[in-house]
This record gives C-alpha cells, sequence and structure tokens, in this order.
C-alpha cells in the first residue's frame, strides 16, 4: 500500500504508513468499520464521511503557481540523482474526522478547501513545494527541487504564516458557524536522494534517515494552533526563529527521545549585507589597517572606556562591507550588537533610524499589534531594569503604541523629546552592563535632526562605559565630535593598486587574456570596489568575458572594449540593456524607495504576479536587487545608493509623478489599518506627485506629528512645503481653511526654530489672523496662540487689535 502523503511502499494491510504514520486505511467516525477510498457515507450505518478523508492526491502541477513550476523545470535536470538538504513540513487540521463527522460533505468541503489553500499559499509564498495535498493536510518540501541556501528558514516563515493566516480564517468560521479550526505544524530537515522530477511536478525522492518521518512526527505531536521542530531544523536556523524548548519527547519508531522546539516567532531580519552576503560577497580585502584599528577600539570599549569611531569615504568604497566584516567576525561574539541605518528621505521623518534601532532591539515585526509591541517592549524593558520603567511611556509612544500613561500625556513636546533621549540612552548603557555593547549608525549625511540629538548625547556618555559605537558617513557629513579623546575617525579611500587587482583576482580568475583588462578596469574605476564589480558584470553582460566568476577569459581585444568612464554611465548603460519588462520593473522599484516592499510594487507595476516575480528573479541574479525580507512580507532593497539613483533618474517626469501618486493610493489600500506609521512616506510620495489635494493634508500631519516629537526643524520643512503647495489648490475656502490649519502649526514650530520675535514669526500669525477673518472660524485657538506669542516678544498690548470674530 502507498501512503499517500509521503509515497512509501508500505506492507499490504498496514494501518499506518512506516515512514511518516499516516492513517492508510478508514474507519467510519461513528461505528468503526472500514470504509472504502470513495465512501461518502458508511455502508453499516450511513453516517456521512466527512470531505477530505480518501480524496484522490492531486497533482502538484495543478495547484503550484506558475513562476514556481518554471523554476523547478528549469532545475530539475540539475537535481536527478543529487543528495540534497531540505526541510519538511508538515500541517494539518487536527482532529478533522470528528470535528466535521456531523457536517454535510458538501459544507465540510467549504471549510476544509479554504484551509489547504492558505497552507498552499503560505509555502508557495518563501517558495516550496506541496508535495502533496490529502483531504485534511499537506507536506511541503524547501530545498528541492527548488534550491535555497536558508530552506529552514523559509519553511519556518511558512509555518508561522500558515498559523497567522489560519487563525483570522478559524475566527470567522467560529463567529459565523460555531466550529473551531486549529493547525498543528511539525518540521524536521535532513537529506533527500531525489530520484526524478516528473512534467506534472511531483518529486520522486527517497529519504535519507528520519527525514520525512521525524518531520510527521513533530506534526502529531504538536498541540492545535502550534509548531514543532526538531533539533537538526533548529540548528539551521538558530538566530533567525524564536524558540522554547520542550525537552526529549519519545517517538513511535524510535529507540531514542528526541529533543523538539517549539517555534515562537521570528526574530529580527536580515540587514541588507546580510542578504548581499546569503548570495555571496565578493573578496574582502585591502582594509587590514582599518579592521585593526576596529578591534583596538573594541578592546578598549570591553575594558569600559567607550570608544566611538568614524568611517568616512565616498559611496562604492566600501564603508558597509568594512562595518559587515567587523560585525561578523569572532571577536565580537562575545558582544550585543545592534545597527540601525538613515534612508534618503530620512532627514524629513524624525527619529526613523532611532525607530528602526528599538524594533532590533525588542525584536519588533512589521506585523505586530500594539498588544504584542507592549508586551515585548514591557517583557524586555523590565527584566533589564525595573528603574527604567519611568521610560517606558516614551519607547512605546515612539513605536506608535499609546502609552496609557497620563503623566506622559501632560508633557510638552520639548519635554516628551527629552524623555525619549534619556530613555534610549540609559536603555544602551545599562544594557552594556551586561555585556560590551556595539551599536552601528550607518548613513549619517542623511540623518535626522532627533536621532542627530540622540547620537551627539550618546557619544557624551561613552567614556566610562563598555560600548563601541561605530557610525559611518560621506565626507559633506559635519559634527562636533573632533575634539574627544576616545573619538577616531578612519578615511576609507578607494583600493590601492595592488588590493584592487586582488579584487580583479578573485572575480576575474587567472586567464593569460585577462591581466591587461585588469588594469583598464583599475585605472577607468580608480580602484573603487563598487565600481569595479559592476564593471565586471558589465563585461560578463555583453558577452566581453566568457566563463564563471571567477575563470573568466577575455573574447575581445582590449581595444574594442568600452568602459564608461563613470560609474553612473556604466549602471545606465547595465540599466538600459534590461528587456522592456524588467527595466519597467526596476524603474517602479525605483520610486518606491530604496527599499521595496514587493505588495507595494506588485500594485503599480502594471503586470500580472507571476510576470512580476520572473523579472524579480532576473534583476536579482542581474544584482540590481537583493531580497532583504522574506518574513512577515517579502521586500527587496537595491544593491547600492547609486543604482537607486541612476534607475530614478532615467524616469521622465511625468511617468515618475504617476508612479508616485500610485505608490500613495497603494499604501493607503494596503496599510490602511496602520496609516499612522506610514505618514512620512506618504508625504514623501505624495509630494513628488505634485498631487496637492493630497499632499497637502500628509504635509500637514507630519508636520504636526514632528511637532509633537519635539522634531521642529523637520515640522518647519514639511509645514511649508504644505504652504506651497496649497498654494496650487484652487483659491476657494477648503484651501484657505488647509492654509489656516498649515499656519496654525507652523508658527509654534517656527518659534523653536528661530526665536519667538523672528520675523517670518509674526508674518506667520499676521497671515493667520487674516485667515480667521476670512473663513469666520472660531477663534479662540488662534487667540491663544497669537497672545502667546505677543506675550512673549513684549506686545501684550497689541493684543486688542487682534481679530474679533463672533
Amino acid at each position: 500500500m502507498r501512503c499517500p502523503r509521503c509515497q512509501h511502499d508500505n506492507p499490504q494491510g498496514a494501518r499506518f504508513c512506516e515512514e511518516c504514520a499516516t492513517p492508510l486505511a478508514r474507519t467510519c467516525s461513528n461505528c468503526g468499520i472500514a470504509l472504502s477510498a470513495a465512501a461518502k457515507f458508511c455502508h453499516a450505518c450511513a453516517h456521512p464521511v466527512p470531505a477530505g478523508a480518501g480524496i484522490p492526491p492531486r497533482s502538484p502541477d495543478s495547484y503550484t503557481p506558475r513562476h514556481l513550476a518554471e523554476k523547478i523545470l528549469t532545475s530539475k535536470a540539475a537535481l536527478e540523482g543529487e543528495r540534497k538538504l531540505v526541510t519538511v513540513l508538515f500541517a494539518d487540521l487536527k482532529g478533522s474526522m470528528e470535528l466535521l463527522a456531523d457536517q454535510d460533505p458538501e459544507e465540510a468541503r467549504k471549510i476544509l478547501d479554504p484551509v489547504l489553500e492558505l497552507m498552499m499559499d503560505a509555502v508557495h509564498r518563501y517558495e516550496g513545494t506541496v508535495n502533496q495535498v490529502m483531504g485534511d493536510g499537506i507536506m511541503a518540501l524547501f530545498g528541492a527541487p527548488i534550491a535555497h541556501e536558508d530552506h529552514a528558514v523559509r519553511a519556518c516563515y511558512a509555518a508561522l504564516r500558515i498559523q497567522d493566516t489560519v487563525k483570522r480564517y478559524a475566527d470567522q468560521v467560529r463567529r459565523t458557524q460555531g466550529t473551531a479550526v486549529r493547525i498543528r505544524i511539525g518540521l524536521n530537515s535532513g537529506d533527500v536522494v531525489v530520484r526524478a522530477v516528473g512534467s506534472d511536478l511531483r518529486m520522486d525522492y527517497t529519504a535519507v534517515g528520519q527525514t520525512t518521518h521525524l518531520a510527521a512526527r513533530m506534526e502529531q505531536l504538536a498541540d492545535p494552533g502550534s509548531t514543532l521542530l526538531t533539533a537538526d531544523t533548529l540548528a539551521l536556523v538558530e538566530g533567525q526563529i524564536e524558540v522554547k524548548a520542550l525537552g526529549p519527547m519519545a517517538v513511535k519508531g524510535l529507540m531514542e527521545p528526541v529533543d523538539a522546539y517549539e517555534m515562537l516567532g521570528a526574530s529580527t531580519v536580515r540587514s541588507r549585507f546580510q542578504a548581499a552576503a546569503a548570495r555571496g560577497l565578493t573578496a574582502f580585502v585591502g582594509r587590514a589597517t582599518e579592521m585593526e584599528q576596529l578591534y583596538q577600539a573594541l578592546e578598549h570599549a570591553k575594558a569600559g572606556r567607550g570608544q566611538v569611531v568614524a568611517v568616512v569615504g565616498e559611496p562604492g568604497v566600501g564603508k558597509s562591507r568594512l562595518y559587515h566584516e567587523f560585525m561578523h567576525s569572532h571577536r565580537v561574539q562575545d558582544c550585543f550588537v545592534i545597527a540601525s541605518t538613515s534612508v534618503s528621505y530620512g532627514k524629513a521623518a524624525s527619529y526613523f533610524p532611532l525607530i528602526e534601532l528599538l524594533r532590533t532591539y525588542f525584536r519588533i515585526e512589521g506585523r505586530d499589534d500594539a498588544r504584542l509591541i507592549r508586551e515585548k517592549v514591557t517583557g524586555r524593558l523590565l527584566s533589564l531594569d525595573r528603574a527604567l520603567e519611568s521610560f517606558l511611556p516614551a519607547v512605546l509612544w515612539l513605536l506608535d503604541v499609546s502609552p496609557d500613561d497620563p503623566q506622559w500625556e501632560r508633557l510638552d513636546p520639548p519635554q516628551r523629546r527629552q524623555q525619549i533621549l534619556d530613555g534610549v540612552k540609559r536603555l544602551l548603557l545599562r544594557e552594556s552592563q551586561n555585556q560590551p555593547v556595539v551599536v552601528v549608525f550607518e548613513d549619517l549625511h542623511w540623518i535626522d535632526a532627533e536621532t542627530q540629538a540622540l547620537v551627539d548625547a550618546l557619544i557624551e556618555a561613552l567614556p566610562a562605559a563598555r560600548v563601541l559605537m561605530l557610525v559611518n558617513y560621506r565626507p559633506e557629513y559635519q559634527h562636533t565630535w573632533g575634539s574627544k579623546t576616545y573619538y577616531r575617525q578612519l578615511r576609507i579611500d578607494p583600493l590601492p593598486v595592488t588590493s584592487a587587482h586582488q579584487l580583479l583576482d578573485s572575480l576575474l580568475g587567472s586567464d593569460p587574456t585577462v591581466p591587461p583588462l585588469k588594469a583598464l578596469l583599475v585605472q577607468r574605476t580608480q580602484g573603487t570596489p563598487f565600481f569595479l564589480e559592476e564593471g565586471v558584470r558589465t563585461l560578463v553582460e555583453t558577452k566581453v568575458l566568457l566563463g564563471d566568476p571567477g575563470s573568466y577569459r577575455l573574447l575581445k581585444s582590449l581595444d574594442a572594449i568600452e568602459v564608461p568612464a563613470t560609474v553612473k554611465a556604466l549602471l545606465a548603460a547595465r540599466i538600459d540593456r534590461l528587456n522592456a519588462e524588467e527595466k519597467a520593473v526596476l524603474q517602479a522599484a525605483s520610486v518606491v524607495g530604496t527599499d521595496v516592499p514587493f505588495e507595494v510594487l506588485r500594485a503599480i507595476a502594471d503586470i500580472p504576479p507571476d510576470q512580476l516575480r520572473r523579472c524579480l528573479a532576473q534583476l536579482q541574479a542581474a544584482e540590481f536587487l537583493y531580497e532583504i525580507k522574506i518574513f512577515p512580507d517579502l521586500e527587496y532593497t537595491f544593491k547600492h545608493a547609486l543604482t537607486h539613483e541612476v534607475a530614478y533618474g532615467s524616469l521622465v517626469g511625468d511617468r515618475r509623478r504617476a508612479l508616485h501618486a500610485r505608490i500613495v493610493e497603494a499604501i493607503e489600500r494596503l496599510y490602511a489599518d496602520r496609516l499612522d506609521e506610514q505618514i512620512e512616506r506618504l508625504a514623501h510620495h505624495a509630494v513628488r506627485s505634485e498631487v496637492a489635494g493630497k499632499a497637502v493634508p500628509y504635509l500637514y500631519e507630519a508636520g504636526t506629528r514632528a511637532v509633537q516629537r519635539s522634531a521642529n526643524g523637520e515640522a518647519v520643512t514639511y509645514l511649508r512645503q504644505g504652504l506651497n503647495l496649497a498654494s496650487k489648490l484652487p483659491p476657494d475656502r477648503a484651501r484657505m481653511r488647509h492654509e489656516l490649519r498649515l499656519l496654525l502649526a507652523l508658527g509654534p514650530a517656527l518659534q523653536q526654530v528661530q526665536g519667538f520675535g523672528a520675523d517670518e514669526v509674526e508674518t506667520t500669525y499676521t497671515r493667520a489672523r487674516e485667515l480667521c477673518e476670512q473663513v469666520g472660524e472660531p477663534v479662540e485657538l488662534f487667540q491663544a496662540l497669537w497672545g502667546l506669542w505677543l506675550y512673549t516678544v513684549g506686545g501684550k498690548a497689541r493684543f486688542n487689535e487682534g481679530p474679533r470674530i463672533a
């Protein structure tokens, strides 16, 4: 008897599969008599047989998305006859026979089918393959026939998504039908030998050892609503998945108990460089001196003499790569490392890098709701030190969770700002008492004023702390730490000729045809690592070089080779060589931003999802984009800021504005339940869409949000932009209302930035008074603001000259 799940051949008459323990014989849930495979009712007592028990297995090509089917068929020849390390996932609806025993078969199918679809969608989302669909559950493989180095992580993410989506569906079923739906999942990793991949996508394989058996047993041991994994899977995902050890568990068919772990959730996602590293970084050369200086600074910090190190250099010289190598060196293993980066629009988004830093520290995921964020923050903060409890409202508020604290609500914006800065500084310093802390802030040239204030405050507190602060920036960035004795600056220049040749040796190899090319590339790129990589990639794409990475040979004479003089020209030429569809996707992604959520891109890309995924796969293969997140939502990032800049600059103005407008609509739809988190992004895209009717309200919201955070410089920028665009609205009463709101928000921000007596402050309030008279609004709020300003500058007598509106 062949098992319908794992295809193992069992002895005739077996009741359970001896490989995966799946029941092989069907019995009536009412009287216990054996049933035929096609029975809909028991032949002994007429009891209905639940749908799904005994349904013939569906062929994988009937439910596998087309883009995955193409990948499978493309890779099948290379797979057949090979031994592969895979992760096996079993998921089923716990107690479906009993659960649906009293249901009409058609009604039962209406409950079961959506569950199976949600399971399969989650597997396919992370490029796993569903090997079997049987009634109330599925078996899926990750790592074959589609190869992934992170197959275990993808399987865990799929399991988390199955539990999450089925739980939401179960809530709906419970409300409408009073039926409880809960899923149990088991995971195990091990070797299989791939025998063949059929044209119907079914993979014929032989499990090595207990690979499949243990995954099935983990599923059966799991409580409804939970996911269990083995130690073999945990070893492949450690650090990326949070688990609870359940200890040794007896497993049927095995002499010794097996260590089992319950999956609790995902930890922090990979950084851009970690994503790049998974694809394979180029050789790291020529930075031994800089690495040694970082190690020296680390030793000082470990001894309680805090240090700040700044790496300064032009784009493409390897600032981030240097920190990546340092953070992944064995010398940092005993340190707590926490990193954040600024983005190109970050100067207008107050606290952006700081919020990312806190989300990383507290392990907050993108889809965590307010309740879960509160639990994570409260638990970790109080377990670190109960003396930090007074800063809990500041941290929650910064993470867009209501603090529910009357004392916090009474604070004015400057007091809140000070609480935030003090709280985060004390949090990091307290952590350093437990273990050395390495704090990384990248791309300070894009930093906002509020995060800059934290960086400055933290640097002042470093001398007696076990903290190493690492920052990097481009030469135009200015700061005030130069005189600190515990500050050192490392200037990163392009690679010297010898090191540049070492990098090219690893990229090109040692074929006798390539040495002259190496000299030409070093001359044209001035030894900048990123430019060298892009130059080689261009020559491979244009068929000037033939072979594999590290073993290329030159096919044309040096005189016939044209290497663009600048990297922007080089990148532009590479983009132009893409086919029209891939180029359009890359350009659309550049409008979304440096980091590109798949769902937003799909909303604006104008091509079917399967085609979009194929294009993204090609752009990844060409290393224009990297996959930076796969959980909870797929997200891409540009390999380099210059790639993003060139792609964005290649768009004509009308197309660019139209895409920005569509991104605003997409964000409004996709994030409707948590739009507050997206205000700065909405303002960014709305301004660039030049649709004033959309941009003005979002600029007002972004400006008032910045005022609340005491980020008055950013507030002034937003509100001035709003006033400029408001002037382009139709000259009616609605426009005057928009302008009045913006002015009343701008006045206090200008007072803080320029001083109470500044000319622009008086001009702002004078114009606001005129609009109050024209609009005829109640003037109490305006009078309060106006009176405060006049009182402060000593003009109390002039208050009576203010508007008198009934």
